[in-house]
């Protein structure tokens, strides 16, 4: 998968037993938790979000929450089949259900970089399927879906002037209806905007140069009143891994504060992306590649233990962390 997810930056978490499941749930005087995340205590450092049920082997990327944040959606993949689809899992009961895929996966064609409207009614996501009037080559494109009862079944492309004949990734809806996505149209991979005027998007506005930047720009979340903007850069010199997550605040008239590299404390020396915060605004979601400090030593104690960590989130895949966030304390 790191090729479907380092394409997706470039051009740019499941059940196991009960009791291993409530090891994260678990449980103010002794009751079961009725929200996946919310909690009473603040989570300092980067977590991994239900290793084993969400978190698992399989490779990862890109995490979007229903409005209640109690269905958790995210793009699955593997390199070695080929294939990459959308997946959700709904918290019942104190526990998260068996992962599934959304209903228009295909083995063909993937479909990744979920996003869910503030409603929960329209999801938005990317794939390189065909359709009448798209741009020649092959490139991925924005496309819709709608919610019909409880399924997504209506899809159709955005075909408005957000999709181009370059790369449309990440998009990112905002309560206007205002969609921001990283596109590589210009040769290279950039963060854009475009406005709903009349029911209609408008030609995408490129966000400034200290935003995009020579480096490569991508995965950027936007806040839903478009103060804040967390996204990724690639190879950064002031980086600590692969790719790394910022912030920057909106000045208003497309000015916004250069922007701040958000730590080691959350970054790290692998690849860490994809960025979403919590419908409640207190929680940040990204995917990482990084590992446990002296995991690849525990693997070659024995043959044994080199299948069990293999076989466990603990693997190196990509996969969701999370902790407690709040955007002014990196003004």
């Amino acid at each position: 998968m790191r090729k479907v997810f380092r394409m997706a930056v470039l051009f740019m978490l499941f059940f196991g037993n009960y009791l291993c499941s409530n090891a994260q749930l678990k449980r103010d005087g002794g009751v079961v938790k009725d929200h996946p995340f919310i909690t009473n205590h603040k989570i300092e450092t980067p977590t991994i979000f239900y290793p084993g049920v969400v978190s698992t082997s399989i490779d990862k990327f890109n995490t979007s929450f229903s409005p209640d944040g109690l269905t958790i959606y995210y793009t699955a993949t593997s390199q070695k089949l080929g294939v990459t689809g959308i997946a959700y899992q709904q918290f019942e009961r104190g526990a998260f259900s068996s992962p599934e895929f959304v209903p228009f996966v295909s083995s063909d064609i993937p479909v990744a970089d979920v996003q869910i409207s503030r409603d929960g009614n329209t999801m938005l996501y990317t794939t390189f399927k065909n359709y009448e009037g798209k741009a020649e080559g092959f490139h991925f494109d924005i496309w819709i879906a709608e919610k019909e009862g409880a399924m997504w079944s209506k899809t159709y492309p955005l075909k408005a002037l957000i999709n181009s004949a370059g790369n449309e990734f990440y998009p990112v809806m905002t309560d206007d209806e205002t969609i921001y996505f990283n596109s590589d149209i210009s040769g290279n991979s950039d963060v854009y905007f475009s406005r709903k005027v009349n029911g209609a998007y408008q030609d995408p506005v490129r966000l400034p140069d200290n935003i995009n930047s020579k480096e490569r720009e991508a995965d950027a979340y936007i806040a839903p009143d478009q103060s804040y903007i967390i996204f990724v850069r690639v190879d950064a010199g002031d980086g600590f891994g692969n790719s790394d997550l910022y912030i920057s605040f909106n000045k208003g008239n497309n000015q916004w504060t250069d922007p701040k590299n958000l730590g080691s404390n959350v970054n790290s020396s692998q690849i860490d992306g994809s960025p979403c915060v919590s419908p409640d605004g207190r929680y940040l979601f990204f995917t990482s590649g990084r590992q446990e400090e002296g995991v690849k030593a525990r693997a070659m104690t024995s043959y044994e233990d080199f299948i069990s960590i293999l076989s466990s989130h603990k693997n190196g895949n990509l996969n969701t962390y999370y902790m407690s966030f709040n955007p002014d304390d990196y003004r």
